[in-house]
């Protein structure tokens, strides 16, 4: 029991790490508050990146897509990238936000807090860059 215990706390502290790991990699917000308040200093709206420990589409989705080529320049340019873990930063992000199904993005206006517009799984990164396109017309026309 002991055994399994040690190796549970390994794995929880090693997919800690390695959110945070890429979030520093990649000039990622950790803290929604932190996040929230930069957003609306830059007029930007905040990106809240939604994962799970467990989920391997979560993992695919910032290594393929978020890494990219592609996007990751428009990322820095246009959004304030925020990404959290649902089980292990649940107290760190309103309720609104929290969900079963991950990956979730949500796109947050940061004049009010609320969420207009969405994705849900792992998209393609050309298929991100056009959602990332929406967003800003959506955004630009409040």
């Amino acid at each position: 029991m002991k055994k399994l215990l040690s190796i549970l706390l390994l794995t929880l502290t090693l997919f800690s790490a390695n959110v945070d790991e890429f979030a520093q990699e990649m000039g990622f917000e950790r803290d929604y508050k932190t996040a929230l308040l930069k957003a609306k200093g830059q007029n930007k709206p905040l990106m809240m990146v939604l994962g799970a420990d467990y989920c391997p589409w979560c993992r695919k989705f910032e290594r393929k897509t978020l890494s990219s080529k592609l996007i990751k320049p428009e990322l820095e340019k246009s959004v304030i990238t925020l990404i959290v873990d649902k089980k292990f930063d649940i107290k760190s992000f309103p309720k609104e936000f929290q969900t079963q199904l991950t990956p979730r993005v949500f796109f947050i206006d940061p004049k009010n807090g609320k969420s207009f517009y969405e994705t849900v799984g792992y998209v393609k990164k050309k298929v991100y860059f056009k959602n990332l396109q929406e967003m800003q017309k959506l955004y630009k026309g409040k």
